[in-house]
């Protein structure tokens, strides 16, 4: 990547190049920073916010963010519609407290309902009603095709092959901030 942006570039081109530069005299100053290794791990974060921003503005019309979009996919995606807030909570990178907010949201538009656990009183049940289940069918053409757009330039194989070392790097920063406890790991205790 060419640090000094082209003046052709575009928006997010122009960041990019920006932080690469960045990222380079931080690099002239201290040494040891990884450029390559920094400089990924900062476009990543610039995409990850600019695809967020795409979604939010593609669901505002329809009422709904992100997490909302998210919560319900969830749910659409289970094959009886059904989960407890606190599995939603790691699927949608939310607090207790505001999956409990977002569940709160949904069930006043009637998109899902929560009752409680016949086996656990203390736990709830959210369940995708029939009006969630056609939001989301009718959402899911438009953000497909968002989806399939970013990633036309790129053909299959390189998709697959930057699905995999996306995996790779999830294991691995899995691994350096969750490590597996000595006794679960294989030869242990």
């Amino acid at each position: 990547m060419n640090p000094d942006p082209s003046p052709l570039a575009g928006r997010l081109e122009q960041r990019a190049a920006e932080i690469e530069a960045a990222v380079r005299r931080t690099a002239a100053r201290f040494s040891e920073v990884p450029i390559i290794e920094t400089v990924a791990l900062r476009l990543l974060v610039l995409l990850g916010r600019e695809i967020s921003t795409l979604l939010e503005q593609a669901l505002r019309p329809h009422g709904l963010n992100e997490t909302d979009f998210r919560t319900l996919m969830i749910l659409f995606s289970q094959p009886d519609g059904v989960a407890h807030p606190s599995e939603l909570c790691g699927s949608v990178a939310q607090s207790p407290a505001n999956m409990t907010r977002v569940a709160d949201g949904l069930c006043e538009r009637g998109l899902i309902t929560r009752l409680a656990s016949e086996q656990d009183r203390r736990r709830t049940i959210l369940r995708i009603t029939p009006k969630g289940e056609a939001l989301a069918l009718a959402l899911l053409p438009h953000t497909a095709a968002h989806t399939k757009a970013m990633f036309e330039p790129m053909p299959p194989a390189a998709r697959q092959q930057l699905l995999g070392q996306l995996r790779a790097l999830v294991a691995q920063l899995d691994h350096n901030t969750h490590p597996v406890p000595a006794e679960r790991q294989p030869g242990g205790r």
